[in-house]
């Protein structure tokens, strides 16, 4: 299967304004969020004070508590798609990826993380996907697991995220790869962009120098209505460009109960 050049794609970047796409470059990239994050700060004060709360068997605890005031700002339609009813074990999402691509480098980075299962290194068009998310039975926090319907393979990896004792939040993936997180709200959107990798075992964390970061990662939730979403991420680092892109559509399946 042929890897595409670099230049056969371009990742989204929004603007902090939400009124569409900026310059695919790192430079707009690292622009982009950073606007978006001093505009967040202004509506919802010091992320210092970020109070953690106790265990919660509800997604939308983990959110709530990674955002603070700026919860209220998340769209109606997104709050809803992580709030899980009584009696509900997890939130189950399932839609195309339109598009699945990496360049070559980005191929050959994902094929040498592949211990870790962390990002596909195929390209294709219009792959079933699932997505399942549920609370920890223990703390606060999520067990993510994603699955690609590839026709030559079915791709499948988890992770666990946890809100950090400073407010931040961290992804734990196999392998031991780790991802900071930071959380953007935007016009009908809510943004996940990494702060940095780190290494982790047995709790402990060693942070990635950048050099070794596999570039700034990117996902988008664009909400399209009451019960559909779109999704897009991109992977572009500093000194090759982009690395990876995804983009698809999905909803939420009726509700799985305990």
């Amino acid at each position: 299967m042929e890897l595409l050049n670099p230049a056969c794609f371009k990742p989204t970047v929004l603007d902090p304004a939400g009124t569409g796409p900026l310059p695919s470059t790192p430079q707009a990239t690292a622009a982009s969020v950073s606007a978006a994050a001093a505009s967040d700060r202004g509506l919802a004060g010091s992320r210092g004070e970020t109070r953690l709360p106790e265990a919660s068997s509800d997604l939308a605890a983990l959110l709530r508590a990674a955002l603070g005031a700026r919860w209220k700002l998340l769209h109606p339609h997104i709050q809803a798609r992580f709030t899980l009813g009584d009696g509900e074990a997890q939130a189950e999402y399932v839609g195309n990826m339109h598009q699945v691509r990496c360049t070559r480098l980005g191929g050959l980075f994902a094929r040498a993380i592949r211990y870790a299962r962390v990002l596909p290194h195929q390209n294709a068009d219009e792959v079933p996907f699932r997505f399942d998310v549920q609370p920890l039975r223990s703390g606060l926090g999520w067990i993510k697991t994603r699955t690609y319907h590839f026709i030559d393979e079915v791709f499948s990896f988890r992770s666990r995220m946890v809100l950090g004792e400073n407010g931040e939040l961290l992804e734990h993936f196999g392998g031991g790869l780790g991802m900071r997180v930071r959380l953007e709200v935007l016009p009908n959107r809510l943004v996940f962009v990494d702060q940095g990798f780190f290494l982790h075992w047995r709790g402990l964390r060693l942070p990635l120098p950048r050099p070794l970061w596999p570039g700034r990662f990117v996902l988008v939730h664009r909400d399209l209505d009451a019960a559909h979403f779109e999704v897009t991420i991109d992977v572009v680092h500093p000194w090759f460009g982009p690395l990876f892109h995804q983009d698809g559509t999905f909803e939420r399946m009726e509700a799985a109960w305990v």
